[in-house]
């Protein structure tokens, strides 16, 4: 039984294009690894590469405080507290029924996805301008560096290499083809 249904959701390039890259692995992993260790909010930085993969470049000053405004308040007020409940949900749930906490928590996992999926629909409304911009392979892959480092710089006091090697894991997959040693991001890693 589904209780939400992603019908609801207008049709979206940038969720498409959210849920094909972090279905790779290295990039859910790297996303999560984000998440748990340093507070990022992964659909940020999804965000963050899909304006520029997208052809619409580098997020403004104000784009970018907009994002980053609503992904917290999205994130601390919703996801978080369904995030919680739903890893809460993963232990022992004595004394209540096995069965009915199961279902409770695939009810919570669902609705935390449901979440997800209207953080990304925000979002998505931030970036009004049409995809003019390269499509450049190496260019937007410069770009969409550029908008990880800002984002990363505004809410982080300092990039560590962990953190460099998980953006890097995201990048590549979103641009296979664009050497990350031209862009200002990564050039302080070593990248094989």
């Amino acid at each position: 039984m589904t209780i939400y249904s992603s019908a609801a959701f207008p049709p979206s390039q940038f969720w498409d294009f959210a849920v094909k890259l972090y279905s790779n692995g290295s990039v859910s992993e790297a996303c999560l690894g984000l998440q748990d260790r340093r507070g990022i909010d992964v659909n940020m930085l999804l965000f963050c590469v899909w304006v520029a993969a997208s052809g619409r470049g580098q997020l403004t000053e104000t784009e970018m405080a907009a994002g980053i405004e609503a992904g917290q308040v999205w994130q601390s007020e919703v996801v978080a507290p369904l995030r919680h409940v739903r890893r809460y949900l993963k232990g022992p749930i004595t004394p209540a029924d096995g069965r009915l906490g199961a279902e409770l928590a695939r009810v919570i996992t669902e609705s935390e996805l449901y979440a997800e999926h209207m953080e990304v629909q925000i979002l998505s409304e931030i970036v009004t301008r049409p995809a003019v911009g390269s499509f450049d392979n190496q260019e937007r892959g410069r770009e969409a560096a550029d908008n990880l480092q800002t984002y990363m710089m505004q809410v982080l006091d300092r990039i560590e290499d962990q953190d460099r090697q998980d953006l890097h894991a995201i990048w590549q997959e979103a641009f296979p083809d664009a050497n990350p040693r031209l862009t200002e991001l990564f050039f302080p890693m070593t990248v094989a």
